[in-house]
């Protein structure tokens, strides 16, 4: 079928309210756009650039497991969070008490991401299985889980507005979800199909958003989907493509293109979209790691000089690159230097700029490795 006579779906009246229906996806698409091609083509070479960079990097698994944090706070801000991204790496006794709903939820998304991650390892492939496993993990214990972790829905949800008469979108009954996702799966991994894998997952993302299964958590399963399904495809051989913070930035165009589909039938209009998400995350990607590697270079330099031992400060700095933002205790927890011997190192860490005290105490003290973490933030 082509991309061109794409028909988003139906509207059918409930009591007050329509709610939509979508059409089929499940289809060899193609299309006679030429743009269309010039950005899929770009894509698939950033993808690559940044599969091979990826393979390169030493101690690569670190950095990506700042980006997946990176990658939980801006999916979650998208959903309404307001922790910063130094919140969200504290341990849970130094949050304020107003601030740990949103904190266990960001938490969350890690522990679903990560999850993910491994079940694609092990050759699990990404279906409605492993999106309901998913979802478990993201709901557990926060705000929402009376909402039926790891279930879909038995009941109709809205977006916007306070009930589904004056909501900006209504879903499919949930009494249509199961043959919806039936197509979504069966599209999902068809084999018999020569769709491209990007522009296949650019179709399941919209199709994912618009059945909207769950009664919460849709947005942040739907964006988790993309590296999962990207990974499964062996795309990428490290878990390195995260795309909400592009997304935050462009909030209000993501959710327009993805209306446009439902109200215009325009399926290229956010297939092009998307595929500009991926080509503009990959670069970012790219040039984070670039400069990790030089913050890395240039640290190993500066520990060596320091007025401490080089294997005392090596092992706070290699610390550091997996906590970012520390206690003195998980310090000493984690490399076994004695308090005094500490006091130097942190002492000489802060004149240098590499630590930076944030709580104001003399005592509890927490630490961040700031320079670090602006690395992903940029």
């Amino acid at each position: 079928m082509k991309l061109e006579e794409y028909k988003s779906g139906k509207a059918i009246k409930m009591n007050d309210y329509k709610a939509f229906i979508p059409s089929k996806i499940n289809y060899n698409w193609g299309w006679d756009d030429t743009k269309l091609d010039k950005l899929l083509s770009e894509a698939n070479r950033q993808i690559g650039e940044l599969n091979a960079y990826s393979l390169l990097i030493p101690n690569v698994d670190l950095y990506i497991k700042m980006h997946v944090k990176i990658e939980a706070n801006k999916s979650s801000k998208i959903e309404g969070t307001k922790t910063t991204i130094e919140e969200d790496l504290l341990d849970v006794e130094d949050i304020a008490p107003e601030k740990k709903d949103d904190w266990e939820e960001v938490q969350n998304y890690v522990k679903a991401t990560n999850y993910g991650i491994e079940r694609i390892k092990e050759g699990f492939p990404v279906c409605t299985r492993l999106i309901r496993e998913i979802h478990g993990v993201l709901m557990n214990g926060v705000r929402g889980e009376h909402k039926t972790p790891g279930e879909f829905r038995t009941s109709q949800n809205w977006i916007g507005g306070s009930m589904p008469s004056t909501a900006v979108y209504v879903p499919p009954p949930h009494t249509e979800i199961a043959e919806c996702l039936s197509d979504f799966e069966k599209f999902m991994n068809n084999e018999e199909i020569d769709t491209p894998d990007l522009i296949k997952i650019a179709i399941l993302h919209y199709q994912f958003e618009s059945v909207h299964p769950f009664l919460d958590g849709n947005g942040r399963i739907g964006r988790l989907l993309i590296p999962l399904y990207i990974q499964s495809k062996g795309m990428l051989e490290k878990p390195c493509l995260y795309i909400s913070d592009y997304i935050e930035r462009n909030k209000e165009v993501y959710y327009d293109k993805l209306t446009k589909v439902r109200t215009h039938n325009d399926l290229i209009g956010w297939i092009k979209f998307f595929l500009e998400v991926i080509i503009e995350t990959s670069k970012a990607a790219k040039e984070k790691f670039r400069r990790v590697v030089e913050l890395t270079i240039e640290m190993d330099k500066i520990i060596m000089d320091l007025p401490v031992k080089p294997e005392n400060a090596k092992k706070v700095i290699d610390l550091l690159y997996n906590e970012p933002i520390v206690s003195r205790k998980k310090i000493i927890e984690n490399t076994g230097i004695k308090f005094t011997t500490l006091v130097g190192v942190i002492r000489a860490f802060q004149e240098k700029g590499i630590l930076i005290e944030t709580t104001g105490y003399s005592r509890n003290q927490v630490f961040s490795f700031q320079i670090y973490i602006d690395l992903f933030l940029k």
